[in-house]
């Protein structure tokens, strides 16, 4: 087990390691053509030659540093198909790490086209950025240890609780479960780490990650009804129509070639995990959709 704990964590903790990089392997692969999506590839994107996304490097499956030192993960793969799509080959992106902080100030100062790390919708963010049409769904859940006594948010009351700086679960419990004490971070791996030198009680954050966490350690369990349920976005700066048509037309074909379960599948390999998430990706006859209410009602 202790293993298993170290290699999980050299995962996350070399996560830094990958900011700025190129597409890698990916690249080699492709057709050298462009894909009509049915929406044209922004005049700005055309002219560079590549498409510049922040993606998480320390949120494993979605998006980390794998053990070959290549950015990995199922955010990583939409990013590479959005390459070719854009310009032939998966490898026409380039990668920028970011954090749950500085994701809209990347995009908001252009140094990156796109986000796609693992953006829940809400009304606020939607002030800031344009969001696509969803591509995955989640909720926040707690990890804890296997015999720990929590099972639910209301025992955090008064109590420490590991989260990431700027996070979905972050804002839900500020709002929700205002005497728990939160002990944030800027780095999935960090708040990970706390929790399980018992800094805090619990970590909160998305199911998934949760899920696949502690499906690799089995000293931790998943508690908690889902919290702050809501489906992830892809963000473009705020009036940019022309980006914002070509990936919700990009995401549209992805989903009627069954390229998110793929992905899904390829990064996720537990078959109780994915059966678990079959459903939280856009399908052939399965579409996500935004709430209309609030989703951080306590």
């Amino acid at each position: 087990m202790k293993a298993k704990v170290a290699g999980l964590l050299a995962l996350l903790v070399v996560a830094a390691a990958g900011c700025g990089s190129a597409g890698g392997e990916a690249g080699t692969t492709g057709s050298g053509k462009p894909v009509d999506v049915g929406a044209p590839l922004p005049a700005d994107v055309q002219g560079k030659g590549q498409l510049t996304v922040g993606v998480k490097c320390d949120y494993p499956p979605f998006g980390y540093i794998g053990e070959s030192g290549e950015e990995s993960g199922f955010e990583i793969e939409i990013a590479h198909r959005l390459g070719e799509y854009a310009f032939g080959t998966p490898g026409s992106v380039k990668l920028e790490c970011v954090t749950g902080a500085n994701r809209v100030p990347y995009l908001t100062t252009k140094r990156i086209d796109l986000i796609i790390a693992t953006m829940n919708y809400t009304p606020e963010r939607a002030k800031t950025v344009d969001f696509s049409t969803p591509y995955f769904n989640s909720g926040v859940k707690l990890l804890v240890p296997k015999d720990s006594p929590i099972t639910s948010f209301a025992d955090l009351e008064g109590k420490p609780v590991t989260t990431t700086t700027g996070s979905t679960a972050s804002i839900w419990l500020t709002q929700c479960v205002k005497t728990a004490k939160q002990v944030a971070f800027s780095q999935t791996s960090e708040a990970f780490s706390a929790m399980r030198s018992n800094r805090g009680v619990a970590f909160a954050q998305d199911d998934t990650l949760l899920a696949e966490l502690a499906s690799k350690n089995a000293d931790t369990k998943v508690v908690g009804d889902e919290k702050a349920g809501s489906p992830w976005g892809m963000g473009v700066r705020k009036g940019d129509k022309a980006t914002l048509t070509w990936v919700n037309a990009a995401i549209e074909k992805m989903r009627t070639e069954d390229y998110f379960w793929t992905a899904f599948q390829k990064t996720v390999t537990d078959k109780g995990v994915q059966q678990q998430f079959q459903q939280f990706v856009p399908r052939p006859g399965n579409s996500l959709e935004y709430p209309t209410g609030d989703i951080f009602q306590c």
